[in-house]
């Protein structure tokens, strides 16, 4: 496996250790928000209920499309607020340069 670094610095390895990082994250926050729709569903008692739920779906919906942002020069930034939310573990990062290791953990403290 290649390991050398395009302009953006990050590797093949690293590109390929984020992409899945970024899956499992999405998974296990898509899946989180699916048990919570369906617990308000099962407890859904009025039409009032039911707009909340809508309107729960749109702000997941905007905040989803904006939080995984795999542009290369974003991933150290994503990957802090993913790790701050807790959906990642800095250890699942394992494999990236220790530089971009320090500054996500950093930013996640912020």
């Amino acid at each position: 496996m290649s390991t050398t670094i395009n302009t953006t610095g990050w590797s093949h390895t690293e590109i390929e250790i984020s992409q899945k990082v970024l899956k499992k994250a999405y998974q296990r926050e898509t899946e989180t928000l699916m048990a919570q729709v369906r617990n308000q569903i099962e407890d859904m008692s009025d039409m009032e209920q039911l707009w909340q739920i809508h309107d729960l779906l749109s702000a997941k919906r905007y905040d989803l499309d904006g939080k995984y942002d795999t542009r290369e020069g974003m991933l150290v930034f994503t990957f802090a607020q993913l790790l701050k939310e807790g959906w990642i573990s800095l250890e699942e990062l394992t494999g990236l340069d220790s530089a971009k290791l320090g500054k996500i953990s950093s930013l996640s403290k912020m």
